[in-house]
Order: structure tokens, then C-alpha cells, then sequence
């Protein structure tokens, strides 16, 4: 059995891989909503792209996303645990076939319906808008079975403990549409941004290829109906999968229900959610990162060991979103306008994508921890835990988002997801702990209260220093300010951590002096 210190630094040395490549990715993922947002602001033309883009990617979330990966991964963790390669492979081999036989019928019977499928999830916009998100549907779908063969190649890659080439989709998927968006934009127009999303998910897949070939792949062409790993990933795919559903209809539901509102708040809402992914994603590289860990636990029953690595991994990413989430309510008008402000996304759009960002903050603990606590029990094989408590949190989300937009238009709808996350990242994880006595949620809960109190503590001393300057929120100088002084805040809390010797903040200085002194 590995010793525990050993296992706990390899998680963490595959997380910050994982979180440098993310890092980079929503970098580069700012720097592409830059460029789009200066071609096209928050336009009706833009509101047709990102409801285009929810088909390919919804339809993918649901066949072959997270869902896939999740399901494979323990199984092919237990063949890796026992040195049997040659099953490895055949199994991957089977799963990775039927997912391109899937995917490929999906994708021609999706074009084929464009029109009926726009007409529906993009009740709320004008005739015209419908049809050019049909026209660019065409464009896109191709990424479905893109898509497939992509999360079928991180799963075998994570599974075999490699995570730089998945680490790196993001910043492949961003460079390939920011590209494409400066070369084609003067000819195409917005069809541009949807060429440029197909040739970002096609680098994507021969990034994995590349890094695949070290391992010498053993790749066949079959499909082993009667392997009983197959039926052991269907068995667990199928809850997986259904939650996968839920999530994609809750966003669908968002995105018709921000349809209704003035032209805008679809965009503004999906600028929001990716500049808040570039902070959730560090549970994400967590939750990637410890998962083949978590697996290899399970098969050799050492559930002790499991729930410490959940508590260390759950609480350094409590202590470095805190401050992230009270520092991102005042100053997201800074942030958006700093990064989005220029061309056509004027102070309106500032002021309607900065109030989505301040709600969807709230959530961002919870957002991020629920990622990593679903894949503890898929680790544990209960994966229909997460679906019975993501079907009841379905219909909460939907009751808050009627309650909240009466009053919040879209910011109410981006209230109602963070507080939906949240929610029920904090009962699964009450779930978990009855199946592992070793994971003690009232410590972690009482670490987040105190952690949470230093963070709002911190963003209201700064907020209010930064107001004394009176420079607003709407200038370039405000701006860049205001991003000065958060930043200043982040600090605050880390030194007084620091000084108060909270274990995640000497974690994380030897984390960064150690990665300066490899440079």
C-alpha cells in the first residue's frame, strides 16, 4: 500500500500541474474573451453563438463529457493497480469505439434537426438571430465526436497519471479561437468565433495524441460487448450520465430564461461564468488530479487515507477561495472593465456582466468543492448519491431562479446557481462523511466560517481604502485601480494567515518558492 505522505505529494504535484495548465488556460481564456468581446460586444449576433454553442456541448456533456471520464476511470485505475495493461487497453480500446459510433450519429442527426433545435432552446430571440445560431449549429457539431475522443484520451491519460496534455486543452481550445477570430473576423463575421471554437477542440484531441504515443498506445479496433468492465462503466455511467442531463437542462433553463430578459443577459451571463471558471478551476485540477488517487484507494480499501486526502485537498482550496470570492463582489465592475472594456462592450455591458459575476461569486467555495466531493463517490462506486441530491437541487435551482430574476433579472439567475452549488456541495460532503468516520466535515465547515470572516474582513478594508480615492467604477484608471487595491487584499489575507500559521498558507509559499527554484 503507498505510504500516505507519498500519495498526498504525488496529488499534489499532479493538482499543480493540473492548475498551472488551467491557469494558463483562463488566462488565455481572458485574453480570447477580450478579443471577442471587442468584435462584438454584448450583441444579438454574439446570443446567437452561445446558444449554438450549447448544443454540441450540451449533447457532449451528456454522451461523452465528464460523465465518461468519471465512470472509466476507477476501472481503469484497477487494471493499471494490478500491472494488466493488455486489459487496460482493450477496454479503453471498446469504450473509445462505441463513443465515436455514438457521437457520429448524434452529430449527423443534429444537423439534420438545426432548425427545431434552435427554434426551442432559443425560444426567446428574433427570427433572424434564430437562424443564424442554426447556420453556425452546422459549424459546430463536428465537435461532438471531437469532443468524444478527447475526454476518452484524458481518462486513459489520467488514469496512467500523465496530466500535462490535459492540462493543456484550454489554452489549445482559446489560442485556436482567438486565431481564427483575428484572421477570419473581417471576412465571416461572428461565423468566425464558431471555425474558431471546431479547429480549438481539434488541437485539443492531437495535443493528447502526442503525449499518448509515450505510452506506447495498444489501440484495437473492436467492441467487447461482453467484457464485464464494460458493463461495470455502463452500470456506473447511467447516474452519471443522468446528472450530467440535469445540469445541462439547468443550463439550458438558464440561458431561455436570460432569453426573455433585455438583449444581453444571455452573453452577460456566459462572460460571467467563464472569467469565474478561471477561480473554480483550481477545484477542477483537484478534483482531475486526486481522482485516479481516490480510485486506487478504493481497490485497495484504504478509506482512511481517502478522507484525508479529501480534507487536505478540500481545505487549501477553501483557503484560496475566500478571499477570491469576498475580494470579486466589489470589485467585479474592475475586473470586467479591465478585461472586457473596449470595442463594443461599452459601460452597460460592464455594468450587466458585473452583476452576474458578484452572484456567481458567492458560489465559487461551493462550485469547485462540489466537483471534487462528486468524485470521491464515484471513486466509492456510489454514484447515484450526487444524482438523487443533483435531481432535488434541479428543482431548487428552478424555484430560486423564478423567485430571483423578478427582482435581479440575471444576476438573480447567477444567485440561484451559486446557491444551489453551495448547498449541495455541503450535503453530499455530510453524505460522505457517514461513509468515512475519518472525514470531519464540522472542522472543515468551522474552517471555512473562519477563513471566510478573515477574507470578508480583508475585502472590506480594501473596499473601503479604494473608495477614499473616489475614482468610481467606470474609467480605465478606476479600472486598473481597483484591481490594484484587490489584489492588495489577497495579500492582506495571506500575510495575516501567515503570520497566524494557518498550514495552507505555508503550503502554498513553499509551493511557489519551490516552483521558482526549479525554474
Amino acid at each position: 500500500m503507498e505510504n500516505k505522505s507519498v500519495a498526498m505529494r504525488r496529488v499534489l504535484s499532479f493538482a499543480t500541474i493540473t492548475a498551472i495548465g488551467f491557469a494558463l488556460g483562463r488566462v488565455s481564456g481572458v485574453a480570447r474573451e477580450m478579443v471577442v468581446s471587442a468584435q462584438f460586444g454584448l450583441s444579438a449576433e454574439l446570443d446567437a453563438y452561445f446558444i449554438a454553442f450549447l448544443v454540441p456541448t450540451l449533447i457532449n456533456n451528456i454522451v461523452a463529457g465528464s460523465a465518461i471520464h468519471a465512470a472509466a476511470m476507477p476501472t481503469l485505475a484497477r487494471y493499471l493497480a494490478a500491472n494488466d495493461r493488455a486489459e487496460f487497453w482493450r477496454v479503453a480500446s471498446s469504450v473509445t469505439n462505441f463513443l465515436l459510433l455514438v457521437t457520429s450519429a448524434l452529430t449527423i442527426l443534429a444537423i439534420l434537426l438545426g432548425n427545431a433545435i434552435i427554434a426551442i432552446i432559443g425560444a426567446g430571440l428574433a427570427p433572424a438571430t434564430q437562424t443564424l445560431a442554426a447556420q453556425m449549429l452546422v459549424i459546430m457539431m463536428p465537435t461532438l465526436i471531437l469532443g468524444a475522443l478527447l475526454n476518452m484520451l484524458m481518462a486513459i491519460l489520467n488514469a496512467l497519471d500523465r496530466f500535462t496534455a490535459p492540462a493543456l486543452i484550454f489554452i489549445a481550445l482559446n489560442l485556436g479561437i482567438i486565431a481564427t477570430v483575428f484572421l477570419l473576423t473581417p471576412l465571416i463575421g461572428v461565423y468566425a468565433v464558431a471555425w474558431g471554437f471546431l479547429i480549438g477542440v481539434a488541437l485539443q484531441v492531437v495535443i493528447q495524441l502526442i503525449e499518448l504515443r509515450g505510452e506506447r498506445p495498444q489501440y484495437k479496433f473492436i467492441l467487447d460487448w461482453r467484457h464485464p468492465a464494460l458493463k461495470e462503466i455502463g452500470g456506473a455511467f447511467i447516474p452519471i450520465t443522468a446528472l450530467a442531463i440535469i445540469a445541462q437542462i439547468n443550463l439550458v433553463i438558464d440561458r431561455a430564461m436570460a432569453a426573455t430578459l433585455p438583449p444581453g443577459s444571455v452573453s452577460a451571463l456566459a462572460y460571467a461564468d467563464t472569467i469565474l471558471g478561471s477561480f473554480y478551476a483550481l477545484g477542477i485540477s483537484l478534483g482531475i488530479a486526486v481522482f485516479p488517487s481516490l480510485s486506487r484507494m478504493v481497490a485497495q480499501n484504504d478509506l482512511e487515507n481517502m478522507a484525508r486526502t479529501i480534507f487536505v485537498s478540500l481545505r487549501l482550496l477553501i483557503f484560496i477561495l475566500a478571499p477570491l470570492t469576498f475580494l470579486l463582489i466589489p470589485f467585479a465592475p474592475h475586473a470586467i472593465g479591465l478585461l472586457l472594456g473596449r470595442g463594443r462592450f461599452d459601460a452597460a455591458a460592464v455594468e450587466l456582466t458585473s452583476a452576474a459575476l458578484a452572484m456567481y461569486a458567492i458560489g465559487l467555495t461551493g462550485i469547485a468543492a462540489l466537483y471534487i466531493v462528486q468524485r470521491a463517490f464515484y471513486a466509492l462506486g456510489a454514484s447515484r448519491v450526487p444524482l438523487i441530491v443533483g435531481t432535488v437541487a434541479a428543482f431548487m435551482h428552478i424555484g430560486l431562479n423564478f423567485a430571483l430574476m423578478r427582482g435581479m433579472a440575471h444576476a438573480g439567475i447567477a444567485l440561484s446557481t451559486a446557491l444551489t452549488a453551495t448547498v449541495s456541495a455541503i450535503f453530499l460532503l455530510i453524505v460522505l462523511a457517514r461513509k468515512m468516520r475519518a472525514l470531519d466535515v464540522r472542522a472543515l465547515l468551522i474552517f471555512f466560517a473562519r477563513a471566510s470572516l478573515l477574507a470578508l474582513v480583508c475585502a472590506f478594508a480594501t473596499s473601503r481604502a479604494f473608495a477614499l480615492l473616489n475614482l468610481g467604477d467606470t474609467s480605465v484608471t478606476a479600472w486598473v485601480f481597483g484591481i490594484i487595491f484587490a489584489i492588495g487584499g489577497g495579500g492582506l489575507y495571506f500575510v495575516i494567515a501567515l503570520f497566524a500559521r494557518v498550514p495552507e498558507s505555508a503550503m502554498l509559499a513553499h509551493a511557489v518558492s519551490g516552483f521558482f527554484k526549479r525554474k
